[in-house]
C-alpha cells in the first residue's frame, strides 16, 4: 500500500498552521499566567501543541512530503536569503537603537516567541515565492 504524498505547497501551509499556534500559544503565555488556568483548559492546550509539534517535525523532516524541483528549491534559498537579510537590519537596528552599554536578555519564552516567528516567516515567505514568485 502506498503513503499518500503531501505535496510541497500543502506541507508548507500545515507547518505554517501550526507554526501560528505554537506561536500563538507562546505570545499568550508571555501574558496570561498558565498556572491559573483550569486543568481541562490547560490539557486541551497541550494536547493541541503535542499535534502541532508531530505535524511541524514530520513537515521539516519530509515525511509524506512530495521531493521539490528546482523552482522550489529556489525559492527556499530565496526564503533563507531573504530572512537573513531581515534578521541582519532587525541585528543592526538595535545596535543603533540601544543605549551604550545596554544588555539584550531573551528568556525561555521569548526565544521560543522570536524562534517561531522566524519559522512561520519562513514558511510564509515561501508560499509568497511559490504563489508570486517569478
Amino acid at each position: 500500500m502506498k503513503r499518500p504524498v503531501l505535496t510541497l505547497t500543502r506541507s508548507k501551509q500545515l507547518s505554517a498552521l501550526c507554526w501560528a499556534v505554537v506561536l500563538f500559544f507562546g505570545a499568550l503565555a508571555n501574558w496570561f499566567p498558565v498556572k491559573d488556568l483550569p486543568n481541562p483548559l490547560r490539557t486541551a492546550v497541550v494536547g493541541l501543541l503535542l499535534v502541532a509539534a508531530v505535524v511541524i517535525i514530520l513537515t521539516t523532516l519530509g515525511v509524506w512530503v512530495e521531493k521539490g524541483d528546482e523552482r522550489s528549491a529556489e525559492n527556499e534559498r530565496r526564503t533563507n536569503s531573504t530572512l537573513f537579510t531581515l534578521v541582519f537590519l532587525a541585528m543592526g537596528a538595535l545596535l543603533v537603537w540601544m543605549k551604550n552599554g545596554q544588555t539584550l536578555i531573551l528568556g525561555r519564552s521569548e526565544l521560543l516567541v522570536a524562534f517561531g516567528c522566524v519559522c512561520l516567516a519562513q514558511d510564509i515567505l515561501f508560499l509568497l515565492y511559490e504563489r508570486f514568485g517569478a
